[in-house]
């Protein structure tokens, strides 16, 4: 008899728990602009900065497990897409130039809450499958990147009933990355695009958005 009494006292705080959060984010990402790599000597090679900021975030995420009002779990998919763009410098000529990254992840999070504030902090990962895509002067790059992120962010949930809308921050990076490309002559300008999938791309930022859990 204790057994299915166990077994159901374990199991009751699952339906209590299967709370839907969604969030939409606006993302300010920073990259490695260009490799900004140096000739052996003191020439610079390839130069200049992408302007970074635009696109979106889109999360929806549920809870898996509560213990007490301090500490949840919750597990979610995302949308995502990161666009820069900016002028680069090969020697005296300029080129239009453009980054964007855009796909699907999937992750876990847990929460802390303090208590009577609305206040909580955020730590999770952050799996990301993305298309990654390169332009310059006209001549375009593509590869499929997988990379896995760390977030840490905090909320602060205004005092409404029935549903809980809130205001959000966070900071991510990589949690592993490739080192960027290193270009040691001028020959190697000519592959440095195939290679921009391990050279350049967006490898940290920081979010701000709102949502609603319900």
């Amino acid at each position: 008899m204790r057994a299915p009494l166990l077994a159901l006292a374990l199991l009751a705080p699952l339906p209590l728990a299967a709370q839907w959060d969604v969030r939409v984010e606006l993302p300010f990402p920073k990259g490695q602009s260009l490799p900004q790599t140096l000739i052996t000597g003191s020439a610079q090679l390839v130069s200049g900065d992408l302007d970074t900021g635009k696109g979106g975030l889109a999360t929806l995420s549920r809870r898996l497990w509560a213990l007490g009002p301090v500490l949840r779990f919750e597990g979610g998919v995302e949308v995502s897409q990161w666009r820069a763009e900016g002028t680069v410098l090969q020697g005296s000529a300029s080129q239009s130039s453009s980054l964007r990254q855009s796909g699907l992840g999937a992750g876990v999070q847990a929460q802390f809450w303090v208590p009577f504030t609305g206040l909580a902090g955020e730590i999770g990962l952050i799996e990301r499958l993305q298309n990654y895509r390169y332009s310059s002067n006209g001549i375009a790059t593509e590869k499929n990147l997988a990379r896995t992120w760390l977030r840490v962010g905090a909320r602060w949930r205004l005092p409404f009933l029935g549903v809980h809308p809130y205001v959000a921050a966070s900071y991510q990076q990589p949690v592993t990355k490739d080192h960027p490309v290193k270009l040691a002559t001028a020959a190697d300008l000519a592959t440095y695009l195939g290679a921009q999938g391990t050279g350049q791309e967006f490898d940290r930022m920081w979010t701000f958005g709102v949502g609603v859990a319900f």
